[in-house]
Parts: structure tokens; sequence; C-alpha cells
């Protein structure tokens, strides 16, 4: 006698404790992929809000503020340049210690994209001057308009600790503004007369 062939199993029918796994599961993927992209918007904002390195960075520095600071606090006529093109862009701008002796200074960016820096001090070390001009040789006066009127400004030309052109303006003290006063940066000599000629004795 043959033996009835075994009927096969059935499937067994989800349970509601399957099907609440199936929605946790469900709602973690995606919870994951909303997520991923939340974050790789953040951090695509944040990438196009980052300074391109090939371009000078210009931040706008409050220089007419610390200018006044700085005249009411130096014993000496504080130079700050007015009226300067808006091509011309402010940097850094700070009244403090230099090599031991308070020290006003600035820079800016040229509308050619170079560099120029101001700084003054009364009777300044060799080693103040000396980080300015240090890879530098002297190749005589040029005579600019400044706060002063007309004065020859001694000219230094070379390169930097960092092997980058640079030439540096220098005045020596006078009667009417007994601090030494350095011009230098990439720029070259027409680019920093025009910031000479711009500059005024700051009001307190």
């Amino acid at each position: 006698m043959s033996t009835p062939p075994t009927p096969a199993p059935s499937a067994t029918p989800p349970t509601s404790e399957d099907a609440r796994r199936k929605r946790l599961l469900s709602y973690s993927s995606k919870n994951m992929i909303y997520s991923m992209l939340a974050v790789l918007v953040v951090a695509f904002a944040w990438w196009s809000l980052m300074p391109n390195p090939d371009e000078p960075q210009r931040r706008p520095a409050e220089v007419e503020q610390a200018a006044g600071f700085a005249a009411r606090e130096a014993d000496w006529p504080i130079w700050s340049p007015v009226g300067l093109p808006e091509t011309w862009s402010g940097t850094s701008v700070s009244y403090a210690t230099i090599d031991g002796v308070p020290t006003w200074r600035m820079g800016w960016v040229s509308p050619q994209t170079e560099y120029v820096a101001l700084r003054q001090t009364v009777d300044p070390p060799e080693s103040w001057s000396g980080e300015v001009l240090r890879g530098l040789e002297q190749q005589g006066p040029v005579a600019l308009q400044g706060p002063a009127g007309e004065q020859d400004w001694d000219v230094f030309t070379g390169v930097d600790r960092n092997g980058v052109p640079e030439v540096a303006l220098v005045l020596a003290p006078t009667p009417d503004q007994p601090a030494t006063t350095i011009v230098h940066g990439t720029a070259d000599v027409p680019e920093i007369a025009v910031f000479v000629e711009a500059l005024e004795v700051a009001e307190p």
C-alpha cells in the first residue's frame, strides 16, 4: 500500500512583531539616508564659504577707530591713509609692542593685489627695522608728498626672508614727525607712492 504524499508546509503568516521589525528597518534606512543628505548639504555650504587660497584675504579693518586709539596712546603723530580708492583693502591694523617699542602698523592690499604695510615708532632698535629690511639693499631716495609735505624717502629693494621680491621706503625722523616710518610690501614704488600720498595725521 503506497504512502500518500506529504503535503508541502504552508507559509507561516507574518506576525505583528515581524511587521513592526520591517517598519523599523525601513524607518532606520530612510533616516540614515536623510542624515547623509543633511551632512552633505552642510559640507557643501561650508566648502562654498571657504576662501580661495589663490586670492588675498581682504577682511575689512577698522582703520579709523584703531588710528584714533593709537593717536591717543602714542607720543608721536600717527599716520593713516585717508581717501584711498575703494580698490584698496585694509587687511590688518594694530598698536602693539614690537621689539620692545610701541608700534603703529597696518596692512593693505593694493589694486594690483600686492601687499603694502606701514609701521611707525620712536627710537626703534636695530632689530625693529632689520626685521623688515633684511635682504634688501638701499637704492637711493625718492621724493614723495606726505603728511609733512614733500620729503625724501630712502628706497630699499630686494627679496625678503622667504625669497619674495619686496620694496621698502624708509623715512627718518624729522621735527614734525619724531617717529621712524617704514612703508613696505610686494607692491612697486608707484603703488606705494599712492599709499604714502594718502597718509594724514590721525585725530585722537
